[in-house]
C-alpha cells in the first residue's frame, strides 16, 4: 500500500509490524533466538527462501517430513547443525570384530563419559 500511495498513515517499522503480530517478550525468546542463528546454516536458508520446486527436501534439511515445523523443530535443528544437539545413535564396527558383534555409538563408556580404550 506505500508503493501504492494507498497507505495514510505514518511509515511502518519492522518494530511495528512485529508487534502486530507477536509480543517483544515473544519476539525475543523465539523469533530473534532461532531466526538470528539461520544464516549460519545455508541449507536452511535454502529451504526457507528457495523456489518450492528447486529447494531441498524436508527430509533433506529437518529429517522428517511434517506438514507444520514449529520453534522447538527449529532449534532442534539449530543445535544438532552446531553440533550441540543429541545426535542419533549410530551403529559401529567394534575393531576385530565381525557384522554381527556391532554396538551403538556410546555403548562401552565408563561413568563419567570417556570411552573405553581397547588395547592389542
Amino acid at each position: 500500500m506505500v508503493a501504492d500511495g494507498t497507505w495514510t498513515g505514518s511509515k511502518l517499522t519492522a518494530v511495528d509490524l512485529v508487534e502486530l503480530f507477536v509480543s517483544k517478550s515473544y519476539f525475543h525468546s523465539h523469533f530473534k533466538k532461532c531466526f538470528s542463528k539461520v544464516p549460519n546454516h545455508p541449507l536452511m536458508v535454502e529451504w526457507l527462501e528457495g523456489d518450492p520446486g528447486n529447494r531441498p527436501s524436508d527430509l533433506d534439511v529437518w529429517g522428517v517430513e511434517k506438514v507444520v515445523y514449529n520453534f522447538k523443530d527449529l532449534t532442534a535443528y539449530l543445535e544438532q547443525a552446531d553440533g550441540k544437539g543429541k545426535k542419533k545413535a549410530k551403529v559401529v564396527k567394534e575393531v576385530g570384530g565381525n557384522a554381527s558383534n556391532k554396538k551403538k555409538k556410546g555403548e562401552g563408556k565408563s561413568w563419567n563419559g570417556s570411552a573405553k580404550k581397547q588395547v592389542k
